[in-house]
């Protein structure tokens, strides 16, 4: 999750698990971030359309002695606990805005998600260069009915000798409870009846395979250019719901560009 006005998980000083240790260079205190970005993104999970987003993102975070850091952003609040120099545990809840009918045609006649507030629970142990991480992703509001969410996978990131690129990469497996894949992926019965798909209620089940790539290169000690491509591959339970099988793509890709501020 970057940190503007929509979430995305590859933030490179607390999100992604193989780069937050970067964040430990910071000196205590607080710190201020601001970017101006541009994102390529599916209009609903597992579509085959795509949109183009542009963002303005802004966030204060404080960094302990110890190396704990606490942020707020636009929608999201948190902190990263330092458990050990190897060990990180994340916390935070963030703002998810609703999915509507008029996003893309293939919705039209779906029933409306819900905005939400969503949790975001992180346990991340590096070795060396690479890192394994767990996620949970609870509906804490329960007004979406997006139950939970998990996520285990594995990292690796680079930094140049010179410390003006980081490069990093990730491979996560997900799955959810069947209230998650029931709002994201089910077909109700009035919803089968005003759109023409088959009813289908999935279950519990794994969710997706995703990959990503991401870069910063360091123009100086306050600017960088971030840039970041995922890959999901949408599972089982997913895969097999009208949205995808019959309307969109198992495999979908999200792409960002992201021009940052740090003081």
């Amino acid at each position: 999750m970057c940190f503007a006005a929509t979430a995305k998980a590859d933030d490179p000083l607390t999100l992604n698990p193989v780069s937050a240790w970067y964040g430990l260079n910071f000196e205590s205190g607080w710190h201020f971030d601001f970017e101006v970005g541009l994102e390529y993104e599916p209009t609903y999970a597992g579509s085959d359309k795509y949109l183009f987003e542009g963002g303005l993102g802004a966030r204060a975070l404080y960094s302990t002695k110890s190396g704990h850091r606490y942020f707020v952003s636009l929608g999201e609040i948190g902190a990263v606990f330092s458990l050990s120099p190897d060990t990180q545990f994340l916390a935070f809840v963030e703002y998810e805005e609703e999915r509507n009918d008029d996003e893309d045609s293939t919705l039209a006649g779906m029933n409306t998600i819900n905005s939400t507030i969503e949790g975001q629970f992180m346990l991340a142990t590096r070795f060396g260069n690479a890192t394994l991480f767990g996620v949970l992703q609870p509906d804490l509001a329960g007004d979406a009915n997006k139950g939970l969410v998990w996520f285990v996978g594995t990292g690796y990131d680079w930094l140049s000798n010179d410390k003006r690129w980081r490069t990093s990469t990730t491979l996560d497996l997900s799955g959810a409870d069947s209230e998650y894949m029931l709002t994201e992926f089910g077909i109700a019965s009035e919803e089968s009846t005003r759109t023409g798909y088959l009813s289908y209620q999935p279950s519990s089940g794994l969710k997706s395979l995703s990959w990503n790539v991401a870069g910063e290169y360091y123009f100086s000690d306050n600017f960088s250019l971030l840039g970041s491509v995922d890959t999901e591959y949408y599972l089982s339970e997913a895969s097999d719901s009208p949205l995808i099988a019959d309307e969109g793509r198992e495999i979908t890709f999200e792409a960002s560009l992201q021009l940052r501020y740090r003081y």
